[in-house]
């Protein structure tokens, strides 16, 4: 950027400061202290004792005394509604902030190139939500470029004591929230109703319960347990009684104590950052599974297996024992439920793999909870306001309009004081329409617009109901969960500099493949070097440095 735009942006971030501690002002201070995000009372500030407007946590409601607008550009893949507007949670919203959003709705299919064009008009929307999608080039290159509002951790900190409440109740959640110089950022806090806290492993290892039955088989402990039961079957007539990952590796991998699933190749070992595949254990792993595969225990398709769309056809086939990786949507009888397949029988159980030898089991799964983030932008002229609507929907009762709907209408309080979905959502009177669709009328975020707070427990509650109270998905979750040592690095959290991104990015492709390539031919019993040439190889080619790299970032993230 160059030297005027840098003073212009400083410039600007001056002017937007005082207009900011202005409006913000009468906030308490130590709003972010409430013990509940949500906690709704009606009271008068010593500052301003004729205030009497709705107090939320800190947050007075409405917004403004007049309509105010603001320009709000989200992810948006719902099909009932074609005017967010009309939305009867988000009239609600308008209701409660006396503030209307002109909404700029962008189907999760289109938003890289939306995004895009957006960034590219120079004339931004006031707030920005692109899902998953984060600014190109990176948080900090967001500002750098005069698109991302200068300050949004005086923003947060002065004008959004909901949020706050959210992290400074979750240590995880402020860690993730905030960049490696300490400042916070906007992004959606996942959890239940209420809560902040992680969604847990949603994919893992899965055996065919109802087979191990038919052979009298108690479930496996151990490796070699494993193993007979994997001859047993191809004996019984499964022909390829295990599937592998297509690149060889596999959950099962974490029974030596090695992660073959993370896309950077690394993973924790304490406190420190290691290559599972460079570790003297992953060759215990390659010479079981080479064993495995010689003796027919492996499917000898299983680097062109895609589990998504091929195993539904390899259980209606019983194909194999066990699955390498399974979603947890999928597990239990959730095939057959959903009509996929016609096997009855077909029961998926998941399974943690096997503690390594004197240990304890191990899991590898990447649990966010401040997941994705938000913008308000340069463009906005009153980004206090747009911060404090924000804050709204990080209330409970914001967040019941963007998941729950109407009071009465799509849902009702329990004795817990928990919404609770109604009759007319979990069985629509109208034919062929899915509690989903019912939802699309009355909350925004089932039009899979998960802006602010993104409650898993909605869902959670749609699916158990239709599974008849007994949630299989949610089982499967909790099991793959369970083990309390967690091998994965915060990997969406943590940030590279530039310069690191550049240094290792070519050394990593590298390194993939030559990892892909030695692990698939060690198994199928081809000709491959030694395993500590192939150590040596990995070092050669730069290891090191990858592993430096990620460590520095580890240790950035942890300080924060």
């Amino acid at each position: 950027m160059s030297t005027t735009k840098k003073h212009l942006a400083l410039l600007l971030t001056l002017v937007m400061m005082i207009s900011m501690f202005s409006a913000c002002g009468d906030k308490q201070d130590n709003a972010g202290n409430s013990s509940s995000a949500g906690t709704e009372t009606s009271t008068q500030t010593a500052e301003d004792p004729s205030d009497d407007r709705r107090d939320i946590n800190g947050l007075k409601l409405p917004l403004s005394a007049e309509k105010e607008e603001l320009t709000v550009w989200v992810v948006y893949s719902g099909t009932v509604m074609s005017d967010l507007n009309d939305i009867e949670g988000v009239k609600k919203i308008e209701e409660a902030t006396n503030v209307h959003i002109n909404w700029v709705p962008v189907n999760l299919q289109e938003v890289s190139e939306k995004l895009g064009i957006c960034l590219a008009s120079n004339d931004y929307p006031d707030i920005i939500y692109p899902g998953s999608n984060g600014y190109p080039g990176g948080y900090n290159a967001g500002i750098e470029d005069g698109v991302i509002y200068p300050d949004i951790d005086s923003l947060i900190r002065n004008c959004m004591p909901n949020y706050m409440a959210y992290l400074e109740g979750n240590e995880e959640a402020r860690r993730e929230a905030t960049t490696d110089d300490g400042k916070l950022m906007l992004k959606n806090i996942v959890g239940k109703y209420g809560t902040a806290e992680s969604e847990g492993n949603y994919v893992g290892l899965a055996y065919r319960a109802d087979i191990l039955e038919d052979l009298g088989l108690d479930v496996p402990t151990t490796i070699e347990e494993w193993h007979d039961a994997l001859a047993a079957a191809k004996e019984n007539g499964i022909p390829t009684p295990f599937m592998l990952d297509t690149n060889g590796g596999s959950p099962l991998a974490l029974s030596w104590g090695v992660v073959t699933t993370s896309s950077n190749l690394m993973q924790l070992e304490g406190d420190k950052v290691v290559c599972g595949y460079a570790k003297d254990e992953f060759k215990g792993y390659l010479d079981t599974m080479r064993q495995w595969y010689s003796e027919g225990l492996i499917s000898p398709n299983f680097t062109s297996f895609i589990f998504y769309p091929m195993t539904p056809g390899s259980v209606e086939n019983n194909e194999c024992l066990l699955y390498s990786t399974i979603l947890s949507a999928f597990t239990g009888r959730n095939y057959y439920n959903n009509r996929m397949i016609t096997n009855e029988s077909v029961y998926l159980q998941p399974l943690v793999p096997p503690a390594p030898e004197n240990g304890v089991p191990l899991q590898w799964s990447e649990k966010i909870i401040a997941k994705d983030l938000m913008y308000i932008t340069t463009s906005c002229e009153k980004p206090e306001l747009a911060a404090q609507w924000l804050d709204y929907l990080y209330t409970d009762e914001g967040a019941r309009y963007l998941w729950y709907g109407i009071e009465g209408e799509t849902y009702e309080f329990d004795e817990n004081n928990e919404p609770q979905f109604t009759e007319m959502v979990i069985h629509p009177a109208e034919e062929g329409v899915s509690p989903q669709q019912i939802l699309q009328k009355y909350c925004l975020s089932w039009g899979d617009c998960w802006i602010a707070k993104h409650d898993i427990s909605a869902s959670h509650k749609i699916s158990t109901a239709a599974a008849g109270g007994v949630n299989q998905e949610l089982e499967a979750v909790g099991v793959w969960s369970e083990p309390s040592i967690n091998l994965a690095l915060p990997n969406r959290s943590m940030t590279l500099t530039e310069d690191e991104s550049y240094e290792i990015t070519n050394i990593q492709t590298t390194l993939s493949t030559m990892i892909q390539e030695y692990t698939v031919n060690y198994i199928i019993g081809a000709d491959v070097i030694p395993f500590e040439e192939f150590q040596q190889q990995l070092v050669e080619f730069g290891l090191e440095d990858v592993v430096a790299t990620y460590q520095a970032a580890y240790d950035r993230y942890y300080a924060r």
